[in-house]
């Protein structure tokens, strides 16, 4: 699944690499100095709305009656300008698109396709369930992730406390048999003496080093590098490669679904897909269906797509249910995904715990065999 050299090209070619469509926030979303608007708010929001105007009550009294339970300023004061939009004669999605750091232009553009086609509610209903999806994939990585997490900060602190208060202590009784000690004991005292005599010269590489990397990171070409090694490296590559395309399908599923066209909907998933260089990818596809192909044949040319997905997207070109199609093949790379991560977190847990153990136990025998050493020399 290596980059192909038509999408290297087109990569240099387009400036991509300092001008590249921005992804839809799938996340938190910063909103001035307020606090973050988060998926689950956003949530509730549509969710509520659906439920409201399902009772037949009017569009801004809704807005204005889920304004009165959110507690976030921010996103308080953004329902209030929309009420006040809506009242003017503007359309939901009109309103809404004036927050595009809220209300990802997925969101708004099926929420359109719903004004224009009289099914606003089941639009709604149809974002809470794809917000739903995507927030449980996340939890379910997120969860499987803090075991290890705490595991690994919790051995490293075990480890420093070790080597910075422990070792110095019995540093003056293992001079006189230096030359006798244990390489390993040598090498812990090494380290000791490093840590405590030039911890400020330590700090400040490492401060400088995060700095210097996160200054990289958040810059364009920072941004494609990284999506680049996501789809490079053998260990993540097929992990990533799962969760764009069930993030593909999910989106350009729901989309479509909702009346909105092929071309604007492959424009709206390349900028929500969370990768800028599979983007690109997305891009090439829009190009080729633009030129008169079907969706499948730039799918079944790309080497990012599965023969399975290749085979289900033609499969539902042909009997014309691909808004059906692309969710099912969403659920099936979830699923797939939150096993891989379970079997992932199943194999690092007592790999940890080896090592861990096999660390505290390399220190421990580092700093008993000097002291029993100490012990025959006396005798």
């Amino acid at each position: 699944m290596a980059i192909s050299t038509i999408e290297t090209r087109t990569l240099k070619r387009d400036g991509l690499i300092n001008e590249i469509v921005k992804g839809a926030h799938w996340s938190s979303i910063t909103i001035g100095k307020a606090r973050k608007v988060s998926p689950g708010e956003i949530i509730f929001f549509m969710d509520q709305l659906s439920l409201m105007l399902e009772t037949g009550t009017p569009l801004n009294k809704s807005i204005q009656a889920i304004s009165l339970q959110i507690k976030n300023k921010g996103f308080k004061n953004i329902l209030k300008d929309i009420e006040k939009d809506i009242e003017e004669g503007r359309l939901l999605s009109a309103a809404m698109g004036k927050y595009p750091q809220v209300f990802p232009t997925v969101y708004t553009s099926m929420i359109r396709a719903g004004e224009s086609g009289g099914f606003l509610k089941e639009i709604l209903e149809r974002i809470v369930a794809l917000e739903e999806k995507h927030q449980k994939l996340v939890n379910t990585i997120q969860a499987a992730m803090y075991y290890p997490a705490f595991l690994s900060i919790f051995a490293a602190s075990v480890v420093l406390f070790i080597v910075i208060y422990v070792f110095p202590k019995f540093g003056e009784m293992f001079e006189d048999i230096y030359s006798e000690l244990p390489i390993t004991t040598r090498m812990l005292m090494t380290a000791s003496n490093i840590l405590t005599s030039y911890w400020y010269f330590i700090l400040l590489f490492i401060g400088m080093s995060w700095f210097i990397a996160y200054k990289f990171i958040v810059t364009d070409k920072g941004k494609i590098y990284i999506d680049l090694l996501k789809l490079k490296i053998p260990l993540f590559r097929d992990f990533f490669m799962r969760i764009y395309i069930s993030r593909l399908m999910r989106t350009l599923g729901s989309l479509i679904g909702s009346d909105v066209s092929l071309l604007e909907s492959l424009t709206i998933c390349s900028g929500a897909i969370g990768n800028k260089v599979f983007a690109i990818t997305i891009d090439n596809i829009r190009t080729s269906v633009e030129g008169g192909k079907t969706l499948s044949q730039p799918i079944s040319e790309s080497p990012y797509f599965p023969e399975t997905v290749k085979q289900m997207i033609r499969t539902g070109e042909d009997s014309g249910m691909l808004h059906k199609v692309m969710p099912r093949l969403a659920d099936y790379y979830d699923t797939q995904t939150e096993k891989q991560v379970k079997k992932i977190t199943t194999i690092m847990e007592p790999v940890l715990l080896v090592l861990v153990g096999g660390v505290v136990g390399i220190i421990v025998i580092s700093l008993i065999l000097p002291i029993f050493k100490l012990t025959k020399s006396i005798h």
